[in-house]
C-alpha cells in the first residue's frame, strides 16, 4: 500500500509536468484542499485494485467522500493460515488490522499531514471473499 501512495506521488509528479523534485511535490500535494487531496488518493488507488496486501488481504474497492477515503479489504477466510484462526482469534485480527494501517499512515510524511493539519479521514471496511461484513476501522 505504501508503495502504491509512492507511486501516486510519481504519477502527480508527472502529470504537473515537475522534474521529479519530490520535496516539492510533497509540498504541493500539502497545499492541496484535503476534498481534492482524497479523490486524487482514492481514483488512483481504485484505477489499481484489486490489490493484494499479503496472502490473506485484498483492496477490493476504494472511494472518496468529500475529506475522507474509505479503503474495502477482504479478508480470505479460507486461506490455509486461517484455518480454525478467525472463530477464535478475531479481535486480534482486527488489532493486528489496525496496526497495519495506521503504520502505512504514519510512514507516509504527507499523508500524515493530510490527517492531523486538514482533516483527511481514512476508513477501513473489512470482509470475508464473499463481501460478508466482519469488522471496520473508522
Amino acid at each position: 500500500m505504501k508503495s502504491l501512495i509512492l507511486s501516486m506521488l510519481l504519477l502527480l509528479s508527472l502529470n504537473a509536468g515537475m522534474n521529479n523534485n519530490e520535496e516539492e511535490l510533497k509540498e504541493k500535494i500539502k497545499a492541496m484542499s484535503v476534498e481534492k487531496f482524497a479523490r486524487i488518493l482514492a481514483n488512483k488507488t481504485a484505477s489499481a485494485v484489486p490489490i493484494k496486501i499479503d496472502a490473506i488481504t485484498t483492496v477490493t474497492k476504494v472511494i472518496a467522500l468529500e475529506n475522507s477515503v474509505t479503503y474495502f479489504k477482504s479478508i480470505d477466510l479460507n486461506h490455509e493460515m486461517m484455518k480454525g484462526k478467525w472463530e477464535n482469534k478475531s479481535e486480534y485480527f482486527k488489532t493486528v488490522m489496525f496496526d497495519q494501517d495506521s503504520k502505512i499512515v504514519c510512514r507516509v510524511d504527507f499523508l500524515n499531514h493530510m490527517i492531523v493539519n486538514k482533516g483527511l479521514v481514512l476508513k477501513y471496511y473489512y470482509t470475508d471473499t464473499e463481501y460478508r461484513p466482519l469488522f471496520s476501522l473508522l
